[in-house]
């Protein structure tokens, strides 16, 4: 008997599968090993009503403590579909490596939960981080965000819950904190989530590859946001935070330095180079790094020379604002 093939399911298992074995391969490089033998790691804590794993998240302190330490909540990527706080282990180890009490989140995942369960589960952590950070040595008032890809739109999305006074019930509970990020780190971001279909204007030679690559992000659009992702819609403006941004509304609460990378061949480079745009326009402070011949989330590919220049030149940021 024929099955036809399912090509999105296709692309999410290899691309899941390339994560895992990535993440997988981490676990042997020096530095890691290094990180994870100076820290305390404590699984799994629940932050939020979800059964199951997606509201948990892992906790790596390092032993040695002269103070109340940095704090840095990072949320993986994945397309909204896939990956984990576990396939991202070593992320977390980079940042605790550097003396940051790491906050390392699973979320619930589209297409079984679209929009906006990412953002309420991450808005949900913060609240608890906020409230419990003082537990294992964390200063809140040092907080960094950071995330990649779609990781890095719901690490926006949730820096503008912080600064933005609104009435929707899910975001608000980010501003009754009364807590913003001293910074925050965006890598390689899909920071509009709608309409995927402006990105045939930045194909650069319209091959089979970069077809590929539009084709993926038709697929995460459609998987985050349902069948309707082609338009832009106000009651869920937080899955493009680029576009709130944007507009013409100002914020209640100054928005905090925020550093961006991208490798100049990714098909959401556009993303990167709107935001530094409006950050200039809005004079926020900030620090935006392109990277030549580099495609999505090059950074995750440890021997690369570039992978680990973009890594430092992240720190660097850090150790400005907020070590």
């Amino acid at each position: 008997m024929f099955y036809p093939i399912n090509l999105k399911k296709m692309r999410r298992f290899a691309l899941e599968h390339f994560f895992i074995s990535l993440g997988w391969l981490s676990n042997y490089q020096s530095h890691i090993r290094k990180a994870l033998s100076n820290c305390l790691v404590y699984k799994n804590i629940p932050y939020g009503p979800v059964e199951g794993a997606a509201n948990l998240l892992d906790i790596y302190r390092p032993k040695k403590q002269y103070d109340l330490m940095p704090i840095v909540i990072y949320i993986h990527g994945g397309g909204f579909t896939m990956c984990s706080k576990d396939t991202h282990r070593s992320v977390a180890l980079a940042y605790a490596g550097q003396g940051y009490l790491v906050f390392n989140l699973n979320y619930r995942l589209a297409p079984k939960n679209r929009f906006p369960c990412a953002l309420d589960d991450v808005c949900r952590a913060y609240e608890w981080i906020v409230q419990n950070a003082h537990q294992y040595g964390g200063n809140i008032n040092k907080i960094v965000i950071a995330g990649e890809s779609a990781g890095a739109n719901l690490s926006l999305a949730l820096t503008l819950a912080s600064c933005y006074q609104t009435d929707n019930d899910i975001v608000r509970r980010v501003w009754n904190t009364g807590i913003v990020p001293k910074c925050m780190q965006l890598f390689c971001g899909y920071f509009q989530v709608s309409n995927p279909e402006r990105l045939k204007n930045d194909l650069l030679n319209n091959s089979s590859m970069e077809k590929m690559h539009l084709n993926i992000a038709k697929d995460v659009s459609f998987a985050y946001l349902g069948k309707n992702y082609r338009q832009f819609h106000q009651e869920r403006a937080f899955a493009d935070p680029l576009l709130i941004l944007s507009s013409d509304s100002q914020p209640d609460r100054p928005l905090p330095p925020t550093y961006a990378m991208v490798g100049e061949n990714d098909i959401i480079c556009s993303d990167t180079k709107r935001l530094e745009n409006i950050l200039i326009e809005k004079n926020i402070p900030h620090d935006i790094h392109y990277y030549p011949n580099e495609s999505h989330a090059f950074h995750l590919l440890i021997w690369k020379e570039q992978a680990d220049q973009a890594w430092r030149d992240g720190f660097r940021f850090l150790s400005k604002y907020c070590k």
